[in-house]
């Protein structure tokens, strides 16, 4: 059985004057603090071995957890003597902690499907002689003032972004969870007895020794809660039931978006990052799709690279610069999927690697089939948005429903015959809130 270890040493100065009597694992997210929505969770999966690391007012938490019972699971405690940040206490532990081990610290709301992620980290430790640890990273609302990690197309993190952020910074919405599971390696990497964290000290410094982290990206909960603002937040989610319902065991619809034309202006074969442009009212209404359950997913043909009109890092700069300019607006994307394929042979500078057919150029369905193996998606209940007759064939091949956009080519690109005619709104702000409104009065 894998140890798990809470952090909850921290003093909790973002909280401001909550903290000077309350610990931040102690902090209340509806009826309960922040700390028991961490352990019932952990136990669901067989994490029952905790260790919480306690100094700041550190008693009110043995007081409240105990030895753990009455919460079904085996309780202590490692109380530092001075502040040794969120990597110091661990190296003290090492004993204690075995091959691998779980470390959560004490100021997270999440809703993991903790099965997964060993389940992956496992893998990765099997196959990398020198893995160290894997990180859950995630989208979140506030990216900016969160701490980044930059990942490899195989998860592999290759670099980490603290905050504070250059103002020009393009960036994937890739967000340090706070929750990892590490590997006895980590040890070799702390030092004894010194203040140290792990996202600014530890972490850069096993990559810098050419240590192997990485990333488990999942649109699962996980929720920072070291602020009264997201706090309020994540009580919020609570009482709407978008935190219970928010791990990959649970299914969920998603909405499944077009790129160019739906979320950007429509430039005809777009290369350059510099020429993304959101149109007006998309990163509202992705925003929205966030707060209501739905999955908020790209679905997108990037035939640029198959045409040679541009590399594949050129294009992940582009879908960067859309992540970067959404997070501003306090927007995410659960996940991006995009085909670089194309079929037809002629294009001067071309890359013959791509010129292929394949099973996930729109309208194939190979792209949303596997976001519903990633993510658990209810199709059923799931929609498409596009703005042309190809995303509209995919929703028919799929059995789902499509709604289309004025924005981009408005569905008058006349490439395929459909067998119903599409409802058409003026932009996907307008489709998102039908979508809303239809679903709150279905349930009246």
């Amino acid at each position: 059985m894998n140890k798990v270890v809470i952090v909850a040493g921290g003093m909790g100065t973002r909280m401001g004057k909550l903290s000077e009597s309350t610990p931040k694992s102690l902090m209340r997210a509806g009826d309960k603090p922040i700390i028991s929505y961490q352990i019932e969770n952990l136990k669901k999966y067989g994490l029952r071995d905790i260790i919480l690391v306690v100094n700041h007012l550190g008693g009110a938490i043995k007081e409240y957890c105990g030895d753990g019972k009455r919460f079904g699971v085996n309780i202590s405690y490692f109380e530092e003597q001075k502040p040794l940040g969120t990597a110091g206490g661990i190296k003290l532990l090492k004993r204690k902690l075995g091959d691998d081990f779980v470390v959560v610290y004490g100021d997270i709301l999440f809703n993991i499907d903790f099965r997964a992620l060993l389940a992956q980290h496992y893998q990765n430790k099997k196959a990398i002689k020198n893995h160290v640890g894997t990180l859950v990273v995630h989208p979140n609302n506030h990216p900016l003032d969160s701490d980044l990690v930059d990942i490899s197309e195989n998860g592999r993190i290759l670099n980490f972004l603290s905050k504070p952020h250059a103002p020009d910074l393009c960036f994937r919405n890739l967000v340090n969870a706070a929750l990892y599971v590490l590997t006895s390696k980590v040890h070799r990497y702390i030092p004894t007895g010194e203040k140290t964290d792990f996202g600014k000290d530890i972490f850069p410094k096993i990559l810098a020794k050419k240590g192997a982290l990485f990333a488990y990206h999942t649109p699962e909960y996980t929720r920072d809660m070291g602020t009264p603002e997201r706090l309020n937040e994540g009580l919020n989610d609570i009482k709407s039931g978008l935190f219970k319902q928010s791990s990959l065991r649970t299914k969920r619809p998603a909405i499944f978006l077009d790129r160019d034309g739906v979320i950007n202006k429509e430039v005809g074969n777009l290369r350059r990052a510099e020429d993304f442009i959101l149109l007006p009212n998309a990163a509202k209404a992705i925003r929205k799709i966030n707060q209501t359950g739905y999955y908020a997913v790209v679905i997108s043909n990037q035939p640029v690279v198959a045409k040679g009109f541009c590399t594949m890092d050129e294009l992940l700069e582009i879908n960067k610069k859309m992540e970067t300019l959404l997070g501003i607006e306090g927007a995410k994307l659960d996940a991006v999927y995009f085909c670089p394929h194309h079929p037809d042979k002629g294009f001067p500078g071309e890359n013959k690697k791509y010129k292929v057919v394949c099973g996930c150029r729109k309208p194939k369905t190979g792209m949303i089939q596997n976001a519903k193996k990633n993510f658990n998606i209810d199709l059923k209940r799931s929609i498409m948005v596009g703005d042309s007759t190809r995303d509209s064939r995919l929703a028919e091949n799929l059995g789902i429903k499509f709604f289309g956009v004025k924005t981009g080519e408005a569905l008058k690109d006349n490439k395929y015959e459909l067998k119903k005619k599409p409802k058409v709104y003026k932009d996907l702000f307008a489709v998102v809130n039908a979508v809303i409104k239809n679903k709150h009065q279905s349930k009246t």
